[in-house]
């Protein structure tokens, strides 16, 4: 083979080489530009099932992650020189524990059981919040550093109690649980009222000086028989000045509260610069928890907590041991790491939202104390407990140390023979609840008393009040009719229609065997001899406003039932002033407004949650159901009521709904509450009063009941432009 042979053979072949590595490199190239393809339907799909999960709707266990790691823990602390400065609030004069301990049951049973309830309702379903709106809700605590209590106030709302109120909401739907835990919901409310706000004096009561007088919020609930009630109390705190380190160091000491008295008492704390940062950091804790457990003490509740942003405080007080007070540290943070498995709704049991579901549940297994049962607690507590920098703990003598996971076996420190006392009457008061029928039955023995007399029935059935051995029931008779109260007050016949007309008759007498008058001294020296028999306090159905809080009445020796409107302060010059309103529309009682009966004074009072007393009230019959559950359309009732106080010299001035009741027995509109009211000058000249009286009626459009305001009764221009 020649040269020039060989010479092709080998162009030949460098040329098939050259195509192969061109075929190999396209291949390459294709195969290249496929997986690239592929990769980027696979992010495509990615994004798209991100976007679709981030918009969806998510389960218990993703929403409780989300809630976690993109809200709860997007909190930025500012530091101490941005951030709310002082020593510990206030408490002195409060009363306060002798021992600080474990909530051991909570954190070895309680906290799961309850949590378990909710998962077994949640199951998978998707029912919570998406991830965008959770995420979005977390960049915004990002964006700025939270030094003041009203920062934490806001996080807490977001980050963990509207959480905590939706994953309940499903147990509330199941019919199960609802009876189980007795409740139909379960809200937090800010600025639960102690409704020392009705005292006209407050303004010097505030200038004594005696610090916070009522908690940051609390939890309410609302009972299948729709009373209302509160289940616990809480404060929110700063979370600068409660450091989880400074917490867990305070909450170890058994003793905490009795070594912050010891050098609280000298005022070393306030004046030392030089004070080691621990003591003050204990201070600050021993008070915030004390300041709770008063709330707790006069709301008649065992459970409250202190949130401070990073950390929760959960507290719960058996009056069982009443010189105890139980704590249970959350710590979030501290306690879930970010799960690099499949998430699962037990890796998510530890959260701030979690935890606080779980203690909301623990709390509504107990009822709040009202009435006697508070009056009798707090003397209790009188005689047990000391007050912050009025006394100390001197007995030497240390309790043995007991099981907290059944208050009923748990005893008091042997300190003082009123704590066994005490554990004796509440042992016997749970014995009475136990025949009753635990929860439902402590429901029917202090259910609020209806203001319905549609369920007046019901309630008497339910309601057999327990007191004390020779006092009276809680009312449990039907409220007294109109006719029959407005007979008695002006000396007429019985009215055979009153349901409690067989108590009023003495000896077959067809007329009232006393007045109006008679009725008042009775009723006052009844109430003074034992305020909470025959006497209800209507609070749990919302039956209070600005000025008072009413409670149904029932005088025991003639079976006459009305209600009282109660006022705690000492010189009650609006209560005084109603009077004169309802006096000088006399002619209208018992048709336009309710019958007024007089006003009672008696010492020392009805004790009302949050510590305030009822020392006066001024009687009246029943007026009727709220307007929303009456039977029809009634705008020209509305308007027809309010027209005639007009004509007869009084300006309402408060026409809004709650004042405003609808009475079947008469048919028609009664209007109450005249605190704001005012009397109407008198027209100069008959020749005025007649003019007055026929612009009135030219201008009847402009009395036309405004019915995009709901409750508004547009009788009179005024009475519209008030409300809105």
């Amino acid at each position: 083979m020649s040269e020039k042979e060989i010479e092709d053979l080998k162009k030949q072949l460098k040329a098939a080489r050259a195509r192969e590595e061109n075929e190999r490199r396209e291949k390459e190239e294709a195969k290249a530009r496929e997986e690239n393809e592929r990769r980027e339907k696979e992010e495509a799909k990615a994004r798209e099932e991100n976007e679709r999960r981030k918009s969806q709707k998510t389960t218990l266990a993703e929403y409780l992650y989300n809630c976690h790691f993109d809200l709860y823990q997007k909190l930025r602390l500012a530091g101490p020189s941005e951030s709310s400065t002082g020593l510990a609030t206030s408490v002195d004069g409060k009363y306060y524990p002798r021992w600080l301990r474990p909530w051991q049951a909570f954190t070895d049973n309680g906290r799961r059981e309850h949590f378990d309830d909710i998962i077994r309702i949640c199951g998978e379903r998707r029912l919570f919040q998406q991830e965008s709106t959770t995420r979005d809700n977390g960049i915004n605590f990002e964006r700025k550093k939270a030094g003041y209590e009203n920062a934490i106030d806001h996080f807490e709302k977001t980050a963990v109690e509207d959480p905590t109120w939706m994953i309940l909401e499903p147990v509330w739907a199941d019919r199960e649980l609802r009876q189980k835990y007795q409740i139909t919901d379960l809200t937090f409310i800010n600025g639960i009222r102690n409704f020392k706000d009705l005292n006209e004096d407050i303004e010097a009561e505030t200038k004594t000086g005696r610090g916070k007088q009522q908690p940051d919020g609390g939890g309410i609930r609302t009972g299948i028989d729709e009373n209302e009630s509160p289940a616990f109390m809480y404060d929110y705190k700063a979370a600068h000045k409660f450091a989880a380190e400074d917490l867990e160091a305070a909450l170890e000491k058994e003793t905490l509260f009795m070594d912050v008295y010891e050098w609280a008492q000298t005022e070393q704390y306030k004046t030392d610069s030089t004070l080691r940062t621990k003591e003050r950091e204990a201070a600050r804790i021993a008070m915030a928890l004390i300041q709770v457990f008063n709330y707790m003490l006069w709301y008649g509740v065992g459970y409250g907590y202190v949130a401070a942003g990073k950390s929760l405080v959960l507290l719960y007080y058996d009056r069982a041991e009443p010189l105890v007070l139980r704590w249970h540290l959350c710590v979030p943070d501290k306690m879930v790491i970010r799960p690099t498995a499949e998430l699962h709704v037990e890796q998510m049991s530890q959260t701030a939202v979690a935890q606080l579901a779980s203690f909301c549940l623990l709390s509504l297994r107990s009822q709040a104390l009202t009435g006697r049962p508070l009056k009798e607690a707090m003397n209790q507590a009188e005689g047990i407990l000391k007050k912050w920098k009025r006394e100390a703990y001197t007995d030497p003598v240390t309790p043995q140390e007991s099981d907290d996971t059944d208050s009923s076996s748990s005893m008091p420190s042997r300190g003082t023979d009123k704590s066994f006392a005490f554990v004796r009457i509440l042992r016997r008061l749970s014995r009475d609840e136990d025949e009753e029928g635990g929860a439902e039955g402590y429901q029917r023995q202090h259910g609020a008393g209806t203001s319905v007399n549609k369920g007046e029935k019901d309630s008497s059935r339910k309601s057999k009040e327990r007191g004390t051995e020779g006092s009276a029931p809680a009312p449990t008779k039907q409220y007294c009719t109109q006719a029959c109260l407005l007979g008695l007050k002006l000396g007429r016949e019985l009215d055979s229609r009153c349901p409690n007309v067989l108590y009023h008759g003495v000896g077959g007498n067809t007329r009232h065997p006393i007045d109006a008058q008679e009725l008042t001294e009775l009723m006052s020296e009844q109430l003074r001899q034992d305020p909470y028999g025959s006497c209800d306090a209507l609070i749990g159905r919302r039956k209070y406003g600005s000025s008072g809080v009413l409670f149904k009445l029932e005088l025991a020796r003639f079976g006459y039932t009305f209600v009282g409107k109660g006022t705690v302060s000492a010189r009650p010059r609006r209560l005084e002033h109603e009077c004169s309103i309802y006096q000088r529309l006399e002619k209208l009682q018992g048709d336009v407004v309710p019958v007024h009966l007089g006003r009672v004074s008696f010492h020392p009072g009805y004790l009302l949650p949050g510590g305030a007393y009822v020392i006066h009230m001024m009687l009246m019959s029943w007026a009727g159901v709220a307007m929303d559950l009456a039977p029809s359309n009634l705008e020209w009732e509305v308007q027809r009521s309010i027209q005639t106080i007009y004509e007869n010299g009084v300006n309402h001035q408060d026409e809004r709904e709650p004042n405003l009741l609808w009475n079947a027995e008469r048919c028609r509109v009664m209007v109450i509450d005249f605190d704001q009211a005012t009397v109407l000058p008198p027209p100069k000249h008959k020749r005025l009063s007649k003019l007055s009286k026929a612009g009135r009626k030219r201008k009847g459009d402009e009395f036309n009941y405004d019915s995009t305001k709901r409750g508004a009764p547009g009788v009179l221009r005024r009475s519209v432009q008030s409300v809105q």
